[in-house]
């Protein structure tokens, strides 16, 4: 079995049984092989694209006749980067779809807007999820930070999570026009909220590496 990090060729040979989870463990562990500052974020398993291995199926046993393993790494600060740029576009995405939902409630197509919701129900949690780990890794006090003059970070966030109980609401009580007003006024307003927060926990992460 070989394994290249970055293209470099490892002396690291496995002892098994192993699952993948404690493999990539054991590899993140030695800054021989990874920066304590990188994290992983492409495998490839005999040329096939694998990094759900470690997403997903870390706790699945590593086969022994694996001929080659290669993994790729960035910084902690480029993996944030590239990972607020993807939800920036995702939230673009998102205020599209708001819309394309309100319209189906005016048009009296409500599968089709109830269809809508659930996607963008959907979009929205790995991005709560994201910003979540994101302030784990860099030990980020989102009581401290001000997302405005009168509200903390934390609290933005919270408004926004409560602010979909009001859809969910709306829902229940079939009032299609409520439904309309509050995607297409609130929660589309909601994301470029979203959008704020990003930009400010990407200033507050790249001034630390300044």
């Amino acid at each position: 079995m070989e394994i290249y990090i970055n293209g470099s060729k490892i002396a690291f040979q496995p002892l098994f049984p192993l699952t993948w989870g404690n493999f990539f463990q054991k590899l993140l562990e030695n800054q021989n092989y990874i920066p304590q500052d990188h994290g992983i974020v492409a495998v490839s398993v005999d040329e096939v694209d694998s990094l759900t291995l470690m997403t997903e199926q870390s706790d699945h046993m590593l086969p022994e006749n694996i001929n080659v393993i290669r993994v790729a790494t960035k910084d902690s600060l480029t993996i944030t980067r590239d990972g607020f740029s993807k939800v920036s576009a995702l939230l673009e995405n998102i205020k599209r779809e708001i819309l394309n939902a309100a319209d189906f409630y005016r048009q009296g197509k409500t599968n089709d807007g109830s269809a809508k919701i659930v996607k963008i129900m959907e979009a929205i949690k790995p991005i709560v999820n994201f910003i979540n780990s994101v302030g784990m890794s860099f030990s980020l006090d989102f009581d401290a930070l001000p997302y405005d003059s009168n509200t903390t970070l934390r609290e933005k966030v919270g408004q926004f999570l409560e602010t979909l109980d009001q859809l969910v609401a709306a829902q229940e009580k079939q009032d299609y026009v409520e439904i309309a007003d509050y995607l297409e006024y609130r929660l589309k307003e909601d994301m470029n909220g979203w959008n704020t927060i990003v930009n400010l926990l990407l200033r507050e992460i790249e001034a630390r590496f300044a």
